[in-house]
């Protein structure tokens, strides 16, 4: 192989790699808006105006952005509250591992998943942090199972 070949084979690696690291960075990328989004939608469940029609929720995001383009002192108003109701919510959280003797019903899949546990597949358990443990414990009735409160 003559010397010309082996550079142009060493530039068509160099250029596969970069490629390869393109592809990577815009996964990162479409990773990172999509959580994003997840995260307003959140939001947009936790403030309870996902029952609204879209061009209702719509109008209402554009007044705000109006009322912010009229009064930038606002922001620390909106910072305050949301501020304070989420550290309120955080600090009621708490952390749990829900582990079923017998495998339940799908029924039973969803109340835990409502609750914002997931399924943890190395342990076979569920975890997470819940809002309303007395709820979770009130639905899940006789059935049997154990629940460790991690402090």
């Amino acid at each position: 192989m003559s010397q010309i070949e082996a550079q142009k084979l060493k530039l068509e690696q160099k250029r596969n790699r970069l490629a390869a690291a393109k592809t990577i960075l815009k996964i990162k990328e479409q990773k990172l808006h999509t959580r994003n989004l997840i995260k307003l939608g959140e939001l947009i469940m936790k403030a309870k105006l996902n029952t609204l029609p879209l061009n209702t929720l719509y109008g209402a995001l554009l007044s705000l952005n109006e009322q912010l383009e009229n009064d930038q002192q606002i922001i620390s108003v909106w910072n305050e509250k949301g501020s304070a109701i989420l550290n309120k919510e955080q600090q009621e959280r708490t952390a749990i591992i829900l582990r079923f003797d017998e495998q339940p019903s799908s029924e039973i899949h969803e109340i835990v998943r409502s609750h914002g546990l997931r399924w943890n597949s190395l342990r076979k358990d569920w975890d997470g942090y819940i809002n309303d443990l007395v709820g979770l414990k009130e639905k899940l009735g006789n059935i049997p199972y154990n629940l460790e409160i991690i402090s």
